[in-house]
C-alpha cells in the first residue's frame, strides 16, 4: 500500500500552471527575490565581496485536511478502507506543495552574480465517488526542475539585471479507480508514472531598479519584465510574459516591499528583534492578510508563514508554510 508519509521528506517542490516566479515567491517580502526581478540579488543584505551560499533554500506547504488525508491513506490497505476515506474526503481540495532553491552567489559593490538550481513541485488531489469520468481520485502534478543564473550590473542610482532560466517540466493529470489506487506504491507512483508528460523550455527575465538619491529611507523602485516573449512548451502550455512593480524603503530600521505581480498586489511589513535572531512579517497577498516569523540561528533559519495564494483551478486557499533555511 502507499508509503506516503516518508516521501514527504524527499520531495524538492510542485505547482500547477504556474511560473517559477510564482512557485518560489508565494509569500512575497524577500523570499527567493531574483525570480520577482533579477536586480533583487545586488540588494541583498549579505555580507559583501565573500562567495555566499543557500545550501538548503526549502519549503513545504500542507494544511491539516490534506495532512490528515495522507496519513489515512498510508494506512489504508483495502478497497474498503480506501472508498471509506473518499467517501470521507470527497469534493475537497487536498495539496502538497515543496519547494527548494539553492544556489551560490557574490555580490560587490556594483556587480552581482548568481547560480542555482530550483526545483517546484505542487500537487492538488479531489476525491470523488468512484463513478463517472472522473473515477476515484482526480490528480493534477506540476514539477519544475531548472538552473538559474542571474547577474546584475550597477551605474550610479540604476540596476539592470538578468535572469537566464533552463527549465524541465513534467506534468501528471490522471483520474484513478480504486483499483488502480491500491497498486501505487509510494507518493512518486503518482509524480512521474507512464501518464507523466516533460518537455524543456528557455526563459529570459529583464529587471530594472531606481535608488532614490538623497534619501534617508533607502528607497527603490523597480520594473522587471518576466518570461519575456513568453516561455513556450509544445504540449505543456505557455508561461505568458509577465510585468512586475516594485518598491522598497527602509523607514526606522523596518523593512517595507510593494510588489504588484501577477495582477496582484503583495505587500510585506517586517522587523527584526533581539539581535536579528528574530524577525516578524506581516502583508498583504492577494487581498488577504499574510503573517510570517523567521527565527535565525547561526547558518540556520526557521520561518513559519500563513497567506493565501491562488491554487487548482484558480482556487484561493489560505497556505501554512514551513521553511528551512541554510547559508554559509
Amino acid at each position: 500500500m502507499l508509503k506516503i508519509l516518508p516521501s514527504l521528506l524527499l520531495v524538492n517542490s510542485l505547482l500547477i500552471s504556474q511560473s517559477l516566479s510564482s512557485s518560489l515567491t508565494q509569500r512575497g517580502g524577500e523570499h527567493n527575490a531574483l525570480f520577482l526581478n533579477p536586480t533583487y540579488l545586488i540588494q541583498a543584505k549579505i555580507i559583501k565581496e565573500k562567495i555566499n551560499g543557500n545550501i538548503l533554500n526549502s519549503s513545504i506547504i500542507i494544511d491539516n485536511k490534506s495532512l490528515n488525508f495522507i496519513k489515512e491513506l498510508n494506512s489504508a490497505d483495502n478497497n474498503q478502507e480506501i472508498s471509506k476515506l473518499l467517501k470521507k474526503n470527497i469534493g475537497k481540495q487536498l495539496s502538497l506543495s515543496v519547494n527548494n532553491f539553492s544556489s551560490l552567489y557574490q555580490i560587490k559593490e556594483n556587480i552581482a552574480y548568481s547560480l542555482g538550481v530550483a526545483y517546484t513541485l505542487d500537487g492538488y488531489f479531489i476525491t470523488h465517488s468512484g463513478f463517472g469520468s472522473k473515477r476515484a481520485l482526480e490528480t493534477a502534478i506540476e514539477k519544475n526542475q531548472a538552473v538559474v543564473g542571474t547577474a546584475v550590473l550597477k551605474h550610479k542610482q540604476l540596476e539592470y539585471g538578468i535572469n537566464l532560466k533552463l527549465i524541465n517540466r513534467s506534468q501528471t493529470i490522471y483520474n484513478y479507480s480504486i483499483a488502480e489506487m491500491l497498486t501505487q506504491e509510494s507518493l512518486w507512483d503518482y509524480i512521474d508514472n507512464s501518464h507523466t508528460q516533460k518537455e524543456s523550455a528557455v526563459a529570459l527575465d529583464f529587471g530594472i531598479s531606481y535608488n532614490l538619491p538623497r534619501n534617508s529611507w533607502n528607497t527603490k523602485l523597480s520594473l522587471a519584465l518576466l518570461n519575456v516573449g513568453d516561455t513556450s512548451f509544445q504540449e505543456l502550455g505557455t508561461t505568458e510574459q509577465s510585468t512586475t512593480l516594485g518598491l522598497s524603503l527602509d523607514p526606522h530600521n523596518t523593512h517595507i516591499k510593494i510588489d504588484y505581480f501577477d495582477n496582484s498586489l503583495r505587500a510585506d511589513i517586517s522587523k527584526s528583534f533581539f539581535n536579528k535572531s528574530i524577525e516578524l512579517h506581516s502583508g498583504v497577498i492577494h487581498n488577504a492578510l499574510s503573517l510570517g516569523l523567521n527565527y535565525n540561528f547561526s547558518i540556520f533559519t526557521i520561518g513559519l508563514f500563513s497567506y493565501k495564494t491562488e491554487g487548482y483551478h484558480q482556487k484561493e486557499e489560505r497556505k501554512n508554510e514551513l521553511s528551512l533555511v541554510t547559508k554559509w
